[in-house]
């Protein structure tokens, strides 16, 4: 089911404009969190600072976790695996499940959609495409970009959680 997923998003959805915003999505877009990050500046100078470091906080360790996993569960990428894979970015040599890039991705989101909620939509939906970048270009399966996305938001959900409970103390 996840060589056929892949193929049919890998092959079955091959055009011209994805052609050339997916490999855009998979090594800039999050670039766009910048675009949504921007106005909390402008708006509450304080929340934007809070919501950038959490991101970054969330950025960094939802990347190590990933690659922690990665190294303990081994997954080749389909572009190594699968010689019908369409490859539009260089492989890679590290594995495959999960994505980091998914679980970077969705890490931040999950992190802006909270604490700004006007950028919650705006966030998940660049979450969401530079996870499905990933399968098109031809490096992930889907699992693993579901796995990078669970991850993620779970990374996010603990940050959050923690900074929650640490304000709660210090307002006492």
């Amino acid at each position: 089911m996840d060589t056929s997923l892949f193929i049919f998003i890998n092959q079955g959805l091959q055009n011209g404009v994805f052609d050339v915003v997916m490999p855009f999505m998979t090594h800039r877009g999050y670039l766009l969190f910048i675009a949504i990050a921007v106005p909390i500046f402008f708006k509450d100078r304080r929340n934007g600072i809070l919501i950038t470091t959490l991101s970054i906080l969330g950025f960094i360790i939802a990347d190590h976790s990933g690659d922690i996993l990665k190294h303990l569960i081994a997954r080749p990428r389909p572009c190594h695996e699968l010689e019908n894979a369409r490859l539009l970015v260089t492989c890679g040599k590290s594995f495959s499940l999960p994505s980091n890039h998914a679980a970077t991705s969705f890490a931040v989101a999950s992190i802006i959609g909270h604490l700004f909620r006007r950028g919650a939509i705006p966030a998940f939906v660049v979450a969401f495409i530079v996870a499905f970048s990933r399968i098109y270009v031809g490096v992930h399966y889907p699992s693993d970009v579901i796995a990078g996305a669970v991850l993620g938001g779970a990374t996010g959900g603990i940050i959050l959680f923690i900074h929650d409970q640490l304000s709660r103390r210090l307002k006492k």
